[in-house]
């Protein structure tokens, strides 16, 4: 069924809608890209720029080097098959500020039925984005202590594993476990407990450097995650956490609490089939230092 004639002009309803609209040419594609002949004002609004600053460049000056390739990709493809695409990109204000948009990008014929200029329908999904990013913290995230979970650590660790398999750089896993902590719990009571868990776990970033990772796998044990690191290396840094753990009681709600940790430590190997085979050494040596007495190291 054909549409029927309409007798009003839509560049008003263009100009007034929330979503940003960009209009280009579709003779450019490659490098610098597509030539901006309209923007309405919701362009100006999300971006910052105004519609003079922009007329006869490209949208790619909304890019940045972090802006996803394999989108920018799918862009690329679609406008020199002069097809309609679909995706969701990450651009950048005019100061510099990140925001998200789902882009529609559609193609516009002339009487000939020949693709004369593309049309972007950009909606702000900034809000949204934002909500997933922490969606995936907290899936990632221990509640209590902010440290890795067991999921995000296995993952990490899944990682670290492929990447020493490449380049045989080696690394090291540390098991803690909090010395008796159900006497802590049983005593001061789970509060209690929860502050020495957090405390801990501080104590532990405080003194470690910033690309080695913290997870808390459950209850009073705790793994970290130490690459490109030595025997010896390992062996210094555990050291340091159990003495720094030691050395300094936890004070909560008037109590003085004097906290100590057994550790276990393992480097990976070369014959290991993944990494969990040092998890699993390292949690022996934890057993071990827990059997020799506690508050102690054995790697």
């Amino acid at each position: 069924m054909p549409q029927p004639s309409l007798e009003f002009d839509f560049s008003e309803i263009v100009q007034n809608t929330k979503d940003v609209v960009i209009v280009t040419k579709a003779d450019l594609i490659d490098p610098p890209g597509p030539e901006i002949i309209y923007v309405n004002q919701a362009f100006t609004e999300m971006t910052g720029y105004s519609a003079e600053e922009v007329i006869g460049k490209t949208p790619r000056i909304l890019q940045s080097n972090d802006t996803e390739e394999k989108e920018k990709l799918a862009i690329r493809k679609a406008l020199e098959k002069k097809e309609a695409v679909r995706v969701t990109l990450r651009n950048y204000t005019k100061l510099g500020k990140e925001y998200w948009i789902d882009l529609s990008i559609l193609p516009l014929r002339d009487k000939k039925g020949d693709v004369t200029h593309f049309a972007s329908i950009q909606r702000d999904i900034t809000e949204q984005k934002n909500l997933e990013r922490k969606l995936q913290v907290l899936c990632r995230t221990d509640p209590l202590t902010t440290a890795a979970n067991r999921r995000a650590f296995n993952e990490i660790l899944s990682q670290e594993f492929s990447r020493f398999k490449r380049s045989q750089k080696e690394y090291a896993l540390i098991m803690i476990d909090i010395d008796h902590f159900k006497s802590v719990n049983d005593k001061y009571g789970h509060a209690v407990g929860d502050q020495v868990l957090i405390e801990v776990t501080e104590r532990c970033k405080d003194n470690l450097r910033y690309h080695d990772i913290v997870a808390r796998l459950g209850g009073e044990e705790f793994c970290v995650l130490l690459p490109y690191t030595t025997a010896m290396h390992a062996e210094g840094i555990a050291e340091r956490l159990r003495g720094k753990i030691e050395s300094m009681p936890i004070i909560s709600e008037g109590s003085r609490i004097k906290v100590t940790i057994s550790v276990g430590i393992s480097l990976v190997c070369s014959d290991d089939s993944d990494g969990h085979d040092a998890m699993q050494r390292a949690d022996q040596k934890l057993l071990e230092a827990k059997q020799n007495g506690r508050n102690q190291v054995c790697a």
